[in-house]
């Protein structure tokens, strides 16, 4: 799939007579009048203008140049202009600032320039999803990242890329474009300060003496890892939970902000951490200085943070607890001779009545509504027709419909089942039959612990599914097909998912049915009840606006789960359903201790 590289807006050459022009418009003279006073025959066919249509359209185009500019240079007036344009009202005082303007040069490009005035608005949207408004943005945005600037800029891949940075080349007044390359070495990065944070696997190296020297709280015993020094100890650590791809995100999110912490605020070494140093790793953990944090970014973006924003006290909890055990573990290895951790008390934390959030689950009405035939899910997926296999552009209209049969299919299978969205994504066309005479399939998921279980979900569920698959161009009555039940059909103009979601067949590029990641799970989901949520054509109330608008695909699991206990499913079977390994889990979802409760405060009360 060949990606666009043309970025640039056509240069439109404006001369002083188009702003005597415009100030005529703007003070409501016909374009008729405009044409024969301002403007000769040969000048109007020259700039495609002989009708008033086209006269019109040049003019208006020039008022929003104008506007674009001054969005940046004076942008109390740009809100003027902006409203102005709204309402084709114009004050003296606007209208004189536009004939002021007539001075200036417009065909020329300042770094105070709206990207919206150079480039192609899918361009200037791309960009504006990583905070580059202006020419001045873009060209920091490029030197400080370098040659792989476009990287973290979602659909701006490396011909688009070369474009922009030929369009800079040839565009006077904006200064040289110094761009970085990229280093022709390894990944690693060798972290020296503050100002150099990497995830743990780009840590080349930490500031001298981190690593090079033995720590105080080393094991003189053999140890059973074969481990240098810190680094190799904790990643010896997070090794043994590979395979356990959430456990090991979770773990190792812990212990590089704490290794990362000691090399470079505490100026220690890890393995020579005392209680006193774990202490004060908790006052950081309560209050994380502004540098260490920022937005998401992936972790082979230079954007990349330890944290996203201040921790809640549960987090700030949960991240010592994964600490200490992780110190657990070297001690037992003989890699530290003991854990400074034992005597440091977690940080405080409000006790939640519910250890699960069964109160996200999503009302029955509301689950109804969306659930039924002919319901809110249908009423989005029915905009039109199955693509059958074609591969459509973001920008295809055909794109809502497409995407909502797949939503569809996912937020189905996950609000009949108790699936989680990890077990969704793995589940596969080879482990999902029909249950002979029954009326309803079967599903054999993959869950936490590495532990199969079979679900079940009625034929509504299938049929969305089949509407996905029929989308795909992938044969739905292939029982032996080892296509993931859940699948991109939107690809993104990008190596790595065009690499995993597309395979040659007779030199036709198609849909390989490779599973989504969780992540890319919970943005199609996500998007789609908030796109109905946010639909003003629908009854809805603005409770269930609100509840739409909050819903993610565990919310699903939770109307399952409640839903099933409240129509009297024995728990035992809900437990085995739902794949809880206690059935104290299970027994969240049974309301009957929360009834017994409110029957006897009644009988207090006396109402």
């Amino acid at each position: 799939m060949a990606q666009n590289a043309f970025v640039e807006k056509p240069v439109v050459r404006y001369t002083r007579t188009d702003f005597t022009a415009l100030r005529a418009k703007l003070n409501h003279l016909p374009l008729t009048l405009i044409a024969r006073q301002y403007y000769s025959e040969d000048l109007l066919d020259e700039l495609n203008c002989a009708t008033p249509e086209a006269l019109n359209k040049r003019l208006t185009g020039l008022c929003t140049q104008l506007v674009a500019r001054l969005q940046t240079k004076n942008p109390a007036l740009a809100g003027i202009l902006e409203t102005s344009v709204k309402s084709n009202r114009w004050s003296k005082y606007a209208i004189e600032y536009l004939v002021a303007s007539a001075d200036s040069d417009m065909t020329g490009a300042t770094l105070d320039d709206s990207l919206s005035m150079w480039f192609k608005p899918r361009v200037v949207s791309a960009l504006a999803m990583e905070k580059i408004h202006t020419l001045s943005d873009l060209k920091n945005h490029i030197e400080r990242l370098g040659e792989h600037w476009y990287r973290p800029v979602p659909r701006i891949g490396p011909r688009k890329a070369k474009a922009i940075e030929k369009w800079f080349l040839k565009t006077p007044g904006l200064g040289a474009l110094a761009i970085k390359p990229d280093e022709p070495t390894s990944h690693l990065v060798p972290v020296t300060s503050v100002e150099v944070l990497v995830p743990l696997e780009r840590i080349g190296s930490l500031p001298r003496g981190i690593l090079s020297e033995r720590g105080i709280n080393r094991c003189e015993s053999f140890c059973l890892v074969s481990a240098r020094n810190d680094l190799d100890a904790v990643r010896a650590y997070l090794y043994k939970y590979r395979g356990q791809e959430k456990t090991l995100t979770a773990y190792r999110k812990e212990i590089e902000r704490f290794l990362l912490w000691c090399s470079l605020e505490r100026k220690v070494q890890l393995s020579s951490v005392l209680t006193d140093d774990c202490e004060v790793y908790k006052d950081f953990l309560a209050n994380v200085p502004q540098h260490w944090c920022g937005p998401w970014a992936p972790r082979h973006s230079p954007r990349w943070k330890p944290f996203n924003g201040k921790l809640a006290a549960s987090s700030q909890r949960y991240a010592i607890q994964v600490i200490r055990a992780c110190f657990e573990w070297l001690v037992k290895v003989r890699y530290l001779a003991g854990n400074p951790w034992v005597t440091v008390a977690n940080p405080a934390v409000t006790q939640r009545e519910d250890a699960i959030e069964v109160e996200k689950a999503l009302p029955w009405e509301l689950w109804d509504e969306l659930s039924k035939e002919g319901g809110l899910l249908d009423w989005a997926c029915s905009l039109s027709p199955p693509i059958s296999g074609e591969l459509i552009s973001p920008k295809d209209p055909r794109v809502s419909a497409v995407q909502a049969r797949l939503a569809r299919a996912a937020i189905l299978l996950m609000g009949y089942s108790g699936l989680r969205r990890e077990e969704a994504c793995l589940a596969a066309r080879v482990n999902f039959k029909p249950v002979p005479g029954k009326g309803i399939w079967a599903l054999k998921a993959l869950g936490k612990r590495n532990k199969w279980r079979t679900v079940y979900v009625p034929p509504r569920v299938v049929d969305a599914i089949k509407a996905h698959w029929a989308d795909r161009g992938h044969d739905f009555d292939n029982l032996e097909s080892p296509h993931a039940l859940l699948s991109p059909v939107v690809i993104a103009n990008t190596k790595a998912s065009q690499e995993k979601h597309l395979v040659e067949v007779e030199g036709t590029p198609r849909l390989s049915g490779e599973p989504f990641t969780p992540s890319g799970l919970y943005k199609v989901v996500v998007k789609l009840l908030k796109s109905l949520a946010q639909d003003e054509s629908l009854a809805l109330s603005e409770e269930q606006r609100a509840l739409l608008r909050q819903a993610a695909p565990h919310a699903l699991r939770h109307t399952f789960g409640t839903h099933a206990a409240a129509k009297k499913m024995p728990i035992d079977v809900l437990q085995k359903l739902m794949g809880h390994a206690s059935i104290q889990t299970t027994s969240i979802y049974v309301q009957a201790e929360r009834e017994r409760t409110i029957e006897e405060a009644r009988k207090i009360f006396e109402v």
